[in-house]
């Protein structure tokens, strides 16, 4: 683990952020079992807001606020807030570790099928023909 920085302005100031950019096996499958639900792998279902509440909470370890709470976290303003998940969230893309999981579930070459991207609109039709 590596501890990465970042510039954000806070308060009109810019302030330096410090934070892990590789968490363990066991922290991050934590993060992910609790954000994700898999009961379904063809359609997994992804808790946004938890993911990205639980990946600051655990990696950001220097701030000009207080780490590793979520109350404070949660009173922050968005603005602030954005600005530290635009700098952390490089080194954590939820797809990624998306793609991980349904692999092992799947097998890689069913992945890449299911990426295959369908139009849902049918084409259009002059309706029934009659002789």
């Amino acid at each position: 683990m590596t501890i990465q920085t970042f510039e954000i302005k806070y308060e009109g100031k810019k302030e330096i952020i410090e934070y892990e950019d590789d968490l363990t096996f066991g922290e991050l499958e934590a993060i992910l079992d609790q954000c994700l639900d898999l009961s379904d792998v063809t359609k997994p279902k992804v808790n946004l807001p938890q993911y990205r509440q639980s990946i600051l909470l655990k990696t950001v370890k220097k701030a000009p606020f207080e780490v590793g709470s979520l109350p404070s976290l949660r009173n922050l303003k968005t603005s602030v807030v954005n600005q530290v998940l635009k700098g952390v969230l490089k080194d954590y893309p939820l797809v990624k570790f998306l793609e991980d999981w349904v692999g092992t579930f799947v097998g890689n070459e069913e992945l890449n099928i299911s990426r295959q991207s369908t139009t849902s609109l049918q084409e259009n039709s002059d309706g029934i023909k009659s002789k």
